[in-house]
């Protein structure tokens, strides 16, 4: 550690995720070392990481507080059985106690998200692409599924599930594989990087169903993965995992009575400067103010920069290396001020300030050894 020549205006909350077994993951790191679950640490004022505790768990890769503020998802990723969603209650001092824990339908579960009503959560397990809509209670805590299905369109026969995870390593694309899901409006947007397209819903919300409705086809092996909404614009940003790019595309709310495809790409930016190497885009984030979009490249090992203009699409301003192996994921604080790269091939996450004008960022120095890192949330 060396000294990290930032300053806040505050101390921040923020937890990190580890794998704890490498085998159960579809994906296979090469840290050094496996970690022991999810580390509570604060970010200080003058820019260091202290350790506030370690909660035991298996593999917590995607870590989502409730708007409450009173609940941590904490998600396990694994193929060797269904998945799970941990609940953790947060405390006074910051802290997860162990609430319940929610046991998914497919495997390698990876995401979740709470409808506008916050009475209903979409759990989605990548490994086979099953889709579990679930009531959620007035303390957010989850319940029954109310729905389950796999998603895909290629017509059966077509496709193929792979069968173990050196299968997945070669043929990513060979069957469907489900990534995150986004409400918007009256509908649910659920990127598929194996079936290579956005899946589009309709979202009963008296219900609590997702009614198929069509779905975007992206280019040809490209593999969408995640996606952000612009929070004033009627744009989301897509990022492609295979491609390494980012997809700008126009969110179409007319004629709200028609089938028709309510997301329509209008600009593809690459996240790289050489797109021959080996490289896949990870986490995909905006700034605080929204005038700056950031993606992770893991093999290149670097944050893409983008300014978004005003009409939404974006220019490339840089490529900042993280400092570490295998960038999984990052955060920005809410202060807009310091960005956190979580590498998880090299076991360590590194500090960089951030310009809130310029929306470029430089690293401090500062990295902090955790074994594993796959995650990074501030709450």
């Amino acid at each position: 550690m060396t000294s990290a020549s930032i300053a806040l205006e505050k101390d921040y909350p923020l937890i990190v995720g580890t794998y704890t077994d490498l085998d159960a993951l579809a994906h296979q790191p090469h840290a050094p070392t496996s970690g022991k679950g999810i580390y509570g640490l604060t970010l200080t004022k003058d820019g260091h990481l202290v350790e506030r505790e370690i909660v035991d768990a298996l593999n917590p890769a995607v870590l989502i507080p409730h708007s409450n503020g009173k609940m941590m998802y904490a998600i396990v990723e694994t193929i060797q059985n269904t998945g799970d969603v941990l609940q953790y209650r947060i405390n006074d001092q910051a802290g997860l106690e162990l609430d319940q824990s929610f046991s998914a339908s497919g495997k390698s579960t990876c995401y979740l998200a709470l409808s506008p009503q916050k009475d209903a959560a979409i759990v989605i397990n990548y490994w086979d692409a099953i889709i579990d809509v679930l009531h959620v209670n007035e303390h957010g805590q989850l319940g029954d599924v109310v729905q389950s299905f796999k998603q895909h369109y290629r017509k059966e026969g077509e496709w193929r599930q792979v069968t173990h995870r050196e299968d997945h390593w070669t043929n990513r694309q060979v069957g469907p594989h489900a990534h995150c899901a986004h409400f918007w409006n009256e509908w649910v947007f659920i990127p598929d990087l194996g079936e290579n397209a956005v899946f589009q819903y309709r979202y009963d919300a008296q219900k609590k169903l997702l009614e198929p409705d069509t779905h975007i086809e992206f280019e040809a092996g490209s593999g969408p993965r995640h996606m952000v909404m612009h929070p004033t614009l009627n744009l989301c940003y897509v990022s492609n995992e295979l491609f390494n790019t980012v997809c700008v595309a126009r969110l179409d709310a007319s004629e709200p009575e028609k089938v028709k495809q309510r997301l329509v790409p209008i600009q593809y930016e690459s996240t790289l400067e050489n797109r021959e190497q080996t490289s896949y885009v990870s986490e995909i984030k905006l700034s605080p103010d929204a005038r700056f979009l950031y993606v992770s490249n893991r093999g290149d090992d670097s944050l893409a920069i983008f300014r978004v203009q005003s009409d939404g699409k974006l220019k490339r301003i840089d490529i900042v290396p993280t400092g570490g192996k295998f960038p999984r994921h990052f955060a920005i604080s809410p202060c807009g001020k310091a960005v956190i790269t979580a590498n998880q091939d090299s076991s360590k996450v590194n500090l960089f300030r951030r310009d809130i004008e310029s929306g470029l960022i430089t690293a401090t120095g500062y990295e902090y050894d955790i074994p594993a890192p796959n995650y990074i949330r501030f709450y």
